[in-house]
């Protein structure tokens, strides 16, 4: 009877060992998965649309990073712009932060956002940001085009997923 109780031991604790092995194995094929897409780089091209914020909507802007809930990015843009236009990262006021009265305020729909001008007036480059998104903005009503390679990572909640490009 003893060894019965000893077999059956043996039994669950090597199954319990294989279901670990698994787990771990199939977590690191998952997670070198993921970096393998990630090293991949591919390059967007985009027409500029009418620019959504209180009182800019006659402007166009060409979107990079979009903003999402919660999210922060940090990463960089290289760009190619077919008229010049000022490349701004803009950071999400949440209902938690105060609003600085020296700072311009964007209001898109029931959000407010915070812009930084980055660089003026240029038609490319390749630009660092850290913020909600990053767009470029024309006060023109002229429509452009342009091309650009996004690789950011974002930040939520003191955690982070890289991601390649957007």
């Amino acid at each position: 009877m003893h060894l019965r109780f000893e077999k059956k031991v043996m039994v669950y604790g090597l199954s319990i060992a294989i279901l670990a092995g698994l787990t771990f194995t199939i977590g690191q094929l998952l997670v070198e998965n993921d970096n393998y897409v990630l090293a991949q780089q591919e390059q967007k091209n985009q027409t500029s649309i009418q620019h959504d914020a209180k009182g800019h909507e006659s402007h166009q802007v060409i979107i990079f990073q979009n903003s999402s809930d919660g999210l922060k990015y940090s990463g960089t843009v290289t760009f190619d712009l077919s008229k010049p236009a000022d490349v701004i990262s803009f950071e999400e006021i949440t209902d938690g932060q105060p609003a600085n009265a020296t700072k311009k305020i964007w209001e898109v729909g029931d959000k407010k956002f915070v812009p930084t001008t980055l660089l003026k007036n240029v038609t490319d480059g390749s630009i660092d940001f850290n913020g909600s998104g990053i767009l470029a903005h024309s006060t023109s009503s002229d429509i452009y085009t342009g091309s650009y390679i996004l690789n950011d990572t974002a930040f939520s909640n003191n955690n982070s997923s890289s991601r390649g490009i957007q």
